[in-house]
């Protein structure tokens, strides 16, 4: 799994029991695939690249990888519905795909989340999984079996309701939020030093950020600074943000926990306090994020436009 993320993905593996191995990220903001192999053991059992902001890892390096050592391929597409590579949607590409629908996401139901398949096994599994392991046959819910256990997951009926009428509002979502990004980049790229992130060849963002680089750690940092001071919100400044960068998981890397994790865990994890995330920390120290709204009029768009020309400038 890479170090830009949520913590929400190292905490699933945990969840299970399993070993979470932390890699470093490349200039697409999600998985690098040669820190991935060079990870490999005998002991890993499946690769999870994080469509972060909106965009892709390199999906086919990725799935090469996988299918030389037998691995499963699972798309954390949390912030990226809509996104397409080499015309399948996010979330579909590899073994398996999931989805949220808090209410920060392109698309929300309140709270919950979807996991997509193609696989039978999966499928099933999952299905049982988020019900205390019950098998769902027959229409007396109290005769179930139990083939193995399982855990209450489930998302209540009237998420489910919201979360189907968003389904389709998807498109028309995803039209405005481009519009707005292609707005904002096209200015953006016209100043001396500002670079993109590098979105996949065959792949389309969802157009839910706009993610770009500064020279420098130190310039990415005033300029974050001078877009907050000159009114420009929702820009985010990820390296120091305790939610999604490795620097803030100081409970991860010291492993604390109310209760106790097994041996099986504490014994195998890397010593995060001590790991080189040397590349990875040299991408997120000069990326900033703008977050791509929906309800800004066309006025709202033309003034946040200038006012980040004009702060980003202003530094450079």
């Amino acid at each position: 799994m890479p170090t830009f993320t949520f913590v929400a993905s190292f905490e699933s593996i945990l969840a299970l029991g399993a070993v979470p191995i932390l890699v470093d990220i490349d200039d697409t903001l999600t998985l690098d695939p040669k820190a991935v192999e060079a990870a490999i053991t005998s002991k890993t059992k499946c690769v999870m690249p994080v469509h972060m902001c909106g965009s892709m890892a390199d999906l086919d390096a990725l799935k090469a990888i996988c299918e030389k050592y037998n691995l499963i391929l699972l798309e954390d597409a949390c912030q990226a519905p809509g996104g397409t590579y080499k015309g399948k949607p996010l979330g579909s590409y590899g073994h398996l795909g999931c989805f949220s629908f808090d209410y920060v996401k392109t698309i929300t139901c309140g709270e919950g989340g979807a996991v997509i398949t193609n696989n039978a096994e999966f499928a099933k599994h999952a299905d049982h999984y988020q019900d205390h392991g019950l098998d769902h046959v027959g229409k007396d819910r109290g005769a179930e079996s139990h083939p193995f256990m399982g855990y209450n997951f489930r998302i209540s009926e009237l998420n489910a309701a919201v979360g189907l009428a968003q389904l389709g509002k998807l498109d028309g979502i995803l039209r405005t939020q481009k519009e707005n990004y292609t707005t904002l980049r096209e200015a953006l790229k016209t100043i001396d030093g500002v670079t993109f992130r590098r979105v996949p060849e065959g792949g389309e963002e969802n157009y839910s950020f706009l993610n770009f680089f500064l020279p420098t750690e130190e310039l990415a940092k005033k300029a974050h600074k001078a877009l907050s001071e000159n009114g420009v919100d929702a820009c985010f400044y990820w390296y120091t943000n305790n939610w999604h960068y490795i620097n803030g998981w100081e409970h991860l890397r010291n492993l604390k926990s109310l209760g106790n994790l097994p041996s099986e865990v504490k014994n195998q994890m890397q010593d995060l306090n001590n790991t080189d995330f040397s590349k990875s920390d040299a991408v997120m120290g000069r990326t900033i994020s703008s977050l791509i709204k929906i309800g800004w009029s066309e006025k709202q768009v033309k003034d946040r436009t200038e006012a980040m020309k004009n702060a980003i400038a202003s530094v450079l």
